[in-house]
């Protein structure tokens, strides 16, 4: 008892009382096991590693399911036959041909059931179910068959449970038994700078620096997030811009506070991308990215157009980006289909019309449309033509050329993204009558 607990307690840290009462259950193979286990508690608190990593020590029979990867119970029974019955053996090709097949729960029973009478191994089985809340939606009688696998199987076979929730969230009509729980706290601040301080690098050998290093880490992220692998992935994404003064030579190792000042915006960017995964450059290119975007967006929604301008506007644009031989394909419902053209073995280049900039537009053009697009009959009246100058003073439209008052010439300067946001408050879909997305 007393090797295996401290096998344990060298591989996974600040679980002391946790791993006794765990082994206190199930750690005698001589002994029956419980019917059931219900172990719960947060993301990332240890409760798969301690689990899975007892019972390889113990060398149990034991298959670990994530429920979230099976949806029905055919393939649920299934893997944890076949993982059961090849436990210990490395997998052939034969072994995916004997494959057991389980339709029902009796079934399943009666597989588990000659599997131990075929084995030699007298030790336990444990089945892990992990995410297994997922097991509230499939069928009824799923949770409570798993619950009460002991006594139906008349085995020494334990079924444990590894989840997020509490029990209270697994109740059913039916009824169930009620498992033994065991409850996975959430580490401390301590505990947390103990597990990553596992993690440091071999460059750095003194124990007080990168102690110091996680301690600075911790109190920046350690309100935020409690996950022991993104801090860890964090930890040691930022650990080489922490050190980058001391390797430029601009300090040495006890210099806290410039090595602070070089990290601190570094480490409070960094929060904000805690769960992307991604690194500081890549943090960098993104905000930037989506900087631009909502600025966009933001600059589109800003402009209290009135409805028809909005549609005038998508005129415009549709305009500049179309090529004006394709306007009868895209705009006139009864247009003849399009006439199917040769093959051509040789390969052209195609151009993005909405890549080579805004293209000009006389005004009657933008007024057919227009008319094309709205879903009502509208008269061309002086209100509506008003808007047009109104558009040019906001930068939306520009005129080309002389502004000849017979056919005057205009060019769209507002972007696919600005446009789409109109467009959408208007419900209209853009990119069903621009010539790049459909030709």
């Amino acid at each position: 008892m007393e090797e295996c607990l401290k096998y344990m307690r060298d591989r996974i840290l600040c679980r002391d009382k946790i791993i006794s009462l765990l082994y206190s259950l199930i750690g005698d193979s001589d002994q029956p096991m419980p019917q059931s286990l219900f172990i719960y508690g947060h993301l990332s608190t240890g409760k798969s590693l301690l689990v899975e990593t007892l019972l390889k020590h113990l060398a149990y029979r034991h298959s670990v399911i994530n429920c979230i990867e099976h949806s029905s119970s055919k393939s649920l029974f299934e893997y944890i036959l076949n993982d059961i019955k090849n436990y210990g053996n490395e997998k052939s090709l034969d072994d995916f041909k004997n494959n057991l097949k389980c339709d029902n729960l009796m079934t399943f029973i009666d597989h588990l059931q000659s599997i131990q009478s075929d084995s030699n191994i007298n030790s336990p089985i444990v089945i892990i179910l992990d995410k297994s809340e997922r097991l509230r939606d499939m069928d009824l009688n799923l949770l409570p068959a798993f619950l009460r696998l002991k006594e139906l199987t008349k085995l020494n076979i334990l079924t444990i449970l590894i989840n997020d929730i509490v029990w209270d969230k697994y109740f059913i009509k039916t009824g169930i038994p009620d498992p033994i729980k065991i409850f996975f706290p959430q580490y401390t601040f301590e505990e947390v700078a103990e597990i990553l301080y596992l993690y440091r690098p071999d460059d750095f050998r003194s124990e007080t620096f990168y102690k110091n290093y996680i301690n600075l880490f911790l109190s920046v992220f350690f309100r935020f997030c409690r996950d022991i692998n993104e801090l860890r992935y964090m930890s040691m994404l930022n650990f080489n811009k922490y050190v980058e003064p001391i390797t430029l030579g601009q300090c040495k190792e006890n210099d806290v506070t410039t090595l602070w000042r070089n990290i601190s915006s570094t480490l409070k960017a960094n929060l904000e991308v805690i769960y992307l995964r991604v690194s500081t450059d890549d943090f960098t290119e993104r905000t930037q990215l989506s900087q631009e975007i909502e600025s966009t967006t933001k600059l589109a929604l800003s402009f209290e157009l009135p409805f028809y301008a909005k549609f005038m506007l998508i005129a415009a644009y549709l305009a500049s980006y179309n090529p004006p031989k394709e306007d009868k394909r895209l705009f006139v419902k009864a247009s003849d289909k399009k006439k199917k053209r040769p093959n051509i073995n040789k390969k052209k280049r195609i151009t993005m019309f909405t890549h080579t900039g805004p293209r000009t537009f006389p005004l009657d053009r933008m007024l057919a449309i227009f008319c094309a697009i709205s879903e009502e009959k509208i008269d061309i009246n002086a209100n509506l033509l008003a808007q047009i100058p109104t558009m040019c003073q906001l930068g939306l439209l520009a005129t080309v050329g002389d502004n000849n008052l017979d056919e005057p010439k205009f060019k769209c300067c507002v972007n696919l993204d600005f446009v789409t946001v109109i467009s959408k408050k208007v419900g209209f879909n853009i990119r069903n009558y621009l010539y790049d997305f459909i030709h």
